[in-house]
């Protein structure tokens, strides 16, 4: 997926995240944004849940793309694999910092146990994205909505994208 493909995922679909569950959202429809994209400074993207978890896979620099594993220490709590996806974009542009999780895999079990792994907080997230409308990308977000009510930051947005 290239980076416009992904912008237009985005602006497919969308609607206001409730900070309760998700049946209370109101829904819209999301316009594609007007003028230049928008540049940072750094992306990270943090793999949460994947198919598999490599705990051989070495570092690497592909470009200006550096890749970094997470290593496994006795002390640690380990990641889980299933099938499904999601992950946690953080954003530098100058000072500013944004959050987004994007998909939320199958189980709350493996999405929540990496979150802890990895040391993130979901709540701190600026905005939401799910890609697609498969049970392996969506599936722990009502969990996460409704374990989450009331400790996301207000007018919290979840962009959706098509059924496939």
């Amino acid at each position: 997926m290239n980076r416009r493909e992904f912008l237009k995922l985005g602006a497919i679909a969308g609607g206001t995240f409730a900070l309760g569950p998700i049946g209370r959202a109101r829904r819209g429809v999301a316009a594609a944004q007007a003028g230049a994209i928008p540049t940072v400074d750094r992306l990270v993207m943090t793999n949460v849940v994947d198919n598999v978890y490599d705990v051989f896979a070495k570092d690497g620099r592909f470009g200006v793309i550096t890749v970094e594993r997470t290593r496994l220490t006795p002390q640690r709590t380990p990641l889980l694999a299933e099938h499904g996806l999601a992950f946690h974009l953080e954003s530098l542009r100058g000072s500013e910092r944004r959050e987004i999780l994007l998909d939320f895999s199958l189980t709350d079990k493996s999405l929540f146990n990496n979150y802890h792994a990895l040391g993130l907080e979901p709540t701190g997230a600026d905005a939401l994205i799910l890609s697609h409308g498969h049970a392996d990308h969506y599936g722990a977000l009502p969990y996460l909505a409704g374990v989450s009510a009331g400790r996301f930051k207000p007018g919290l947005t979840l962009y959706a994208g098509g059924e496939d």
